[in-house]
């Protein structure tokens, strides 16, 4: 599988610009998060898309910014059936030589180390997917099968938001601590 090549600093100066879409397969390490877990998807052949746009910041180190899209499967927290959910991801970070320069702009910034111009289009977006990846999810509450039997506690039915720790009056009243 052909993984696009991108000269950083090309496009960066030129203002330049990325759009296409590359498959799951190709990422070192996506594949096996999305499907070995969760074993299949709707998403007959899943791929990321991405749109990416280069540039100089003021200090004259490329910038990188976009999204990247890629539908998912994960589980669903109310009744553990995989659902396929999009997932977005919001890409703005510089390329720098050196971890010591990453390290100068971090946290304010997030930063990629690479000595080299020319990136494989999966390094500059995998981790900001990865990272963008919901653990678990809940599906919508119409249609989820265990949606009723997941109430948060000490919802009343005549109370319009929920109160998640109201039930635990009952637990302490009368208890001192320990």
């Amino acid at each position: 599988m052909s993984v696009p090549l991108l000269d950083v600093a090309q496009l960066a100066r030129e203002g330049g610009r990325w759009r296409g879409t590359i498959e799951v397969a190709a990422f070192e390490r996506l594949g096996n998060v999305l499907f070995d877990v969760a074993g299949s998807s709707k998403t007959k052949t899943p791929s990321v898309s991405a749109a990416l746009d280069f540039s100089l910041d003021d200090q004259s180190r490329p910038r990188v910014t976009g999204t990247c899209k890629v539908v998912a499967p994960i589980c669903c927290s109310r009744c553990a059936e995989t659902v396929d959910v999009e997932v977005e991801s919001q890409l703005d970070f510089r390329i720098v030589p050196t971890d010591a320069e990453a390290e100068r702009l971090m946290p304010a910034l997030d930063a990629l180390v690479s000595e080299d111009a020319r990136l494989a289009l999966t390094v500059l977006v995998e981790d900001d997917i990865l990272l963008s990846i919901p653990e678990r999810c809940c599906g919508e509450v119409t249609t989820c099968a265990h949606a009723r039997e997941v109430e948060l506690a000490g919802r009343d039915a005549g109370m319009s938001e929920a109160k998640p720790l109201a039930g635990l009056r009952g637990f302490v009243e009368g208890h001192r601590p320990a």
